[in-house]
């Protein structure tokens, strides 16, 4: 059952295109504007995403939380912003448990 409402919010956090192309915006590397991020590393910094997405903090954040709590992305603060990558691992299952629902 924990699986089953598990699979239903991730699913959520996916029914929306604005947080589908965040997903995809996250696969990015080296492409943030802050200092905070290295060149190599996978994942942007908040405002990178407010500006891909064109919409404001606020609302960014919002998406980002319904990622999060679905477990599809990761969060860490550095300096004032937030820096956000893809949990790959959670993705990936995600996939599979998709596949044994269905």
């Amino acid at each position: 059952m924990k699986e089953a409402v598990e699979l239903v919010e991730a699913l959520k956090a996916l029914a929306d295109p604005t947080r589908l192309k965040i997903l995809e915006l996250l696969k990015s590397r080296g492409r943030s504007c802050c200092d905070l991020i290295s060149r190599n590393e996978p994942g942007l910094c908040a405002c990178d995403i407010e500006e891909a997405v064109g919409l404001s903090q606020a609302a960014v954040s919002h998406h980002m939380g319904l990622l999060r709590r679905a477990g599809l992305v990761r969060a860490e603060k550095r300096g004032r912003w937030i820096y956000y990558s893809r949990n790959e691992a959670a993705i990936a299952g995600l996939t599979n448990a998709v596949a044994r629902a269905v």
